[in-house]
């Protein structure tokens, strides 16, 4: 907390570290945002390839020099059972821990070392996304926290990524959208099923137009309100091989999706882990920092970077 009266550098870095969560000496030694920051909010399904792609390309963001934040929602006591006891003290108490929260809490994940791009930086955060109301009877919430955290990162960071609730984009907090696709690519066959024996299916070769119809419609029907504009899509697949399309069919894809307004950004070659693994990967982005980046991540987070 900022003594009374102080002033100068130390004191507005230790107003940010309220914010921030990061050490204010950390802060201290960073330049401020060469612009305001920007929010971004990655859209996708629950699928295992896509796991770790948000943290990855807010990490090679960070490498390539940036100050990045990921705001987590926090939740606190999710599994109190003592809102279920038949006590009335008890329940009232864990009602009461319900709607306190001790404040923005956060971790410096990455930073940037001797020999690296200076002033990158990656810190979690963790904040309520919203507030329950005041009278029990009223069913309204209130997102003001997230928005204090949004503005208050935007004054600290380059980017912003609002992590979690992939599939519901927060149209009137997020400057741009960014879908990740669980796909090889542009796909240059589907698979069509007449019955169900394995011989009743037939595969049919695709357009270009027809392939960038279906990149769209497979991969943004899962969303509950779609956004009027993307900055993009960033395919991914896993290890398994498959047919390389022709240079001339991927050139005619991407230039369908352009015109589309979903210009595909690039894709990743997501690594073979094990479950185990996957499962620790996805729940802690300091593993993630400590592991190389995919093939290709760095390049998708180059292409976002470039259209902002």
């Amino acid at each position: 907390m900022t003594k009374s009266g102080a002033s100068g550098p130390k004191a507005r870095a230790r107003k940010a570290q309220q914010a921030t969560g990061v050490r204010y000496t950390q802060v201290r030694r960073a330049a401020p945002p060469s612009r305001h920051g920007r929010t971004v909010q990655f859209l996708l399904e629950d699928q295992y390839v896509l796991g770790t792609l948000a943290v990855q390309l807010a990490l090679a963001w960070a490498r390539q020099g940036m100050r990045v934040l990921l705001v987590h929602e926090y939740k606190p006591y999710q599994t109190d059972m003592a809102l279920f006891s038949r006590k009335a003290r008890e329940r009232k108490a864990a009602e009461q821990r319900q709607q306190e929260w001790p404040g923005h809490r956060s971790t410096l994940v990455w930073s940037a070392g001797p020999g690296r791009k200076a002033g990158g930086l990656l810190v979690e955060q963790h904040t309520p996304w919203s507030t329950p109301p005041a009278n029990p009877r009223l069913l309204t919430r209130t997102d003001d926290p997230l928005r204090d955290a949004l503005q208050q990162g935007r004054r600290h960071f380059d980017t912003v990524v609002l992590m979690g609730r992939p599939t519901w984009p927060h149209r009137e907090l997020v400057d741009h959208f960014i879908v990740l696709a669980a796909s090889n690519g542009a796909p240059i066959a589907e698979t069509l099923t007449h019955g169900a024996l394995p011989e009743d299916r037939q595969e049919r070769p695709l357009t270009a137009e027809q392939s960038a119809v279906l990149l769209r419609e497979r991969h943004l029907n899962f969303l509950y309100h779609r956004p009027s504009t993307f900055l993009g899509m960033i395919t991914a697949s896993g290890a398994q091989s498959a047919p390389e399309p022709q240079p001339g069919f991927v050139r005619a894809v991407e230039a369908n999706m352009a015109a589309a307004g979903i210009p595909l950004l690039g894709h990743i070659h997501v690594g073979d882990h094990g479950l185990a693994a996957h499962v620790q990967r996805r729940n802690q982005a300091a593993l993630v920092a400590a592991s190389p980046l995919d093939p290709g991540a760095e390049q998708a987070a180059q292409a976002i970077a470039d259209r902002w």
